[in-house]
């Protein structure tokens, strides 16, 4: 299969299943990096590379969500030939939502199974207030209290300039998206949260079982916003649990 720059070289043609992997605001594909091998081998794991960050660090960002999801319908299409499944962190599982709900909006293949993770559901309005339009330092600030944020990354004037762009846009999309009267799903959904979460708190998450008329699920583990780096093989268990069995 020829190169894709949203997936590099992680499609494989002797690939039963697909598991497409979205990342969290101003993250990349390196966050996903210990599943690749925790997964059978005719089992692709893909972490979607997403434009302004690691590999594409020099490619335009987009900071609008029907702009991302129609890009990603494009780039993806020729990879949505067997099951497929979705996962999204955070901002990627709004990401993923609204490609899902594209997809099967569009006539197009769809998911087998929706996986979110630290993402309220659809219908839940944020309690934040918004930072993609604050300025650098406030900006910053805000970033700093999701937590997660390297500290050399925070105190390093040069890293803050190099990574703000990508960051930026990510909340953006994030901040300004709008997920009311989306399609319901026919797939089943998982969703995953912190116990310390404070955005979502963990009750939010039960919105999601509103965005399907298939099975939902929900999981709750140790940690904050950033549960993934803590309780990441309890989230991969259950992913090849749900997908596998």
């Amino acid at each position: 299969m020829t190169k894709n720059v949203w997936v590099n070289n992680h499609v494989t043609a002797q690939a039963r299943l697909r598991l497409f992997c979205f990342p969290f605001a101003g993250g990349g594909g390196l966050a996903y990096r210990p599943w690749l091998a925790q997964f059978p081998s005719d089992v692709d794991v893909i972490p979607v590379s997403l434009p302004g960050r690691e590999q594409r660090f020099g490619d335009p960002v987009i900071d609008d969500l029907a702009t991302m999801v129609a890009a990603l319908a494009n780039g993806l299409k020729n990879c949505l030939d067997r099951p497929f499944a979705f996962f999204g962190y955070s901002m990627g599982a709004l990401i993923a939502h609204h490609l899902a709900c594209h997809l099967q909006q569009s006539g197009q293949a769809v998911p087998m199974h929706l996986f979110v993770a630290a993402r309220r559901g659809p219908t839940i309005s944020g309690h934040r207030p918004p930072l993609h339009g604050l300025p650098s330092d406030a900006f910053w600030q805000g970033i700093a209290h999701y937590g997660g944020t390297p500290r050399e990354i925070l105190d390093n004037a040069e890293y803050r300039d190099l990574f703000e762009p990508s960051l930026r846009a990510d909340f953006k999309l994030s901040e300004t998206a709008i997920s009311s009267g989306l399609p319901v799903l026919a797939c089943p959904i998982t969703a995953f949260g912190g116990a310390d979460d404070p955005n979502p708190v963990p009750v939010e998450l039960d919105d999601w079982a509103t965005a399907t008329r298939g099975e939902f699920a929900k999981h709750i583990l140790p940690g904050g916003h950033f549960f993934l780096r803590d309780a990441g093989d309890d989230i991969i268990y259950t992913v090849k649990n749900a997908l596998l069995d």
